[in-house]
């Protein structure tokens, strides 16, 4: 084993435990962690922006207008993200985003700049969302986990036991389509295995559910490293040794946390449940404790 590979093993299993605690916590810790997220994920994207724009665009500065403008809307999302407000948060990001991508037609940018605030925004927004809501949040979070680290590890794995074609060998030419699939039904299994430890008898919305933010999980990843290249950068940052940034560590996370969140908001709109925890129990054939522990 390499000290690499040593280093590695050993700050991503103190994480785990850091994470995971503060996951059962929940309330303004986990919030905290949500907010620091989206805080480190919109730096390192600003970072490999400047870094690009460097060599495009010196003009660009550290605290530019724009700049602090994102800062702005990021501390705005993050009050709101506290107080629990999370659909104004979201509406509040989109419009900066939105506000942020028209102004960049008439003057210089960091690259992408609209994407930072939705992306970093987004992710804070959604993980926040998601575990609130007491105990059923935390079996929301706890799900999202399962399926997300189960398709990251086993579609490494699978990948490199069984090979064949790549995945999206432009972008990330280690992926191959073998491990996208092996990291999928894992992914449903371990949703189905936590479903199982709650003593639930889980349903088909469950497995799709699973199957489709194993998919989101990969499609994120996919995009952070077309990101990285598109800003010749090989890692967001190296805050995280042996492991790269932050965003090297979330990119499958907040996508699949974002889009869990989009249909706990359709499920809401269609007037059932409107806390994810209370869901995905729903589906798991168990019954939702009280909001609020």
């Amino acid at each position: 084993m390499t000290q690499e590979l040593r280093l590695r093993i050993v700050s991503g299993a103190v994480l785990a435990v850091v994470v995971l605690l503060i996951t059962w916590a929940g309330g303004g810790l986990f919030n905290l962690l949500a907010v620091a997220i989206g805080f480190l994920v919109f730096y390192e994207w600003l970072e490999m922006s400047r870094a690009r724009d460097g060599q495009v665009n010196r003009s660009i500065g550290r605290w530019s207008t724009p700049v602090l403008g994102g800062i702005a809307v990021m501390i705005a999302v993050a009050i709101l993200v506290f107080l629990e407000f999370f659909g104004l948060a979201l509406a509040l990001a989109c419009f900066g985003a939105a506000a942020f991508w028209f102004l960049g037609r008439r003057a210089a940018m960091p690259f992408w700049f609209a994407g930072s605030v939705i992306y970093a925004a987004g992710s804070m927004i959604a993980l926040a969302a998601l575990r609130n809501g007491g105990e059923a949040g935390l079996f929301a979070i706890l799900f999202l986990f399962a399926v997300v680290w189960s398709t990251d590890i086993m579609a490494y794995f699978v990948g490199r036991a069984l090979g064949g074609p790549k995945l999206a060998p432009s972008i990330s030419p280690g992926k191959t389509w073998s491990g996208a699939i092996g990291g999928a039904v894992f992914a449903v299994a371990a949703a189905f295995a936590l479903c199982w430890s709650y003593g639930g008898s889980p349903s088909i919305a469950i497995g799709l559910l699973a199957l489709f933010l194993s998919v989101c999980s990969q499609v994120g990843d996919l995009f952070e490293s077309a990101l990285k290249r598109r800003c010749g950068a090989k890692d967001s940052s190296h805050l995280i040794p042996g492991h790269g940034g932050v965003m090297d560590r979330v990119d499958g996370l907040v996508a699949a946390a974002f889009a869990m969140y989009v249909v706990v908001v359709l499920v809401a709109l269609a007037g059932h449940e409107g806390f994810a925890g209370d869901m995905l129990m729903n589906w798991s054939g168990l019954a939702a404790p009280m909001n609020g522990a």
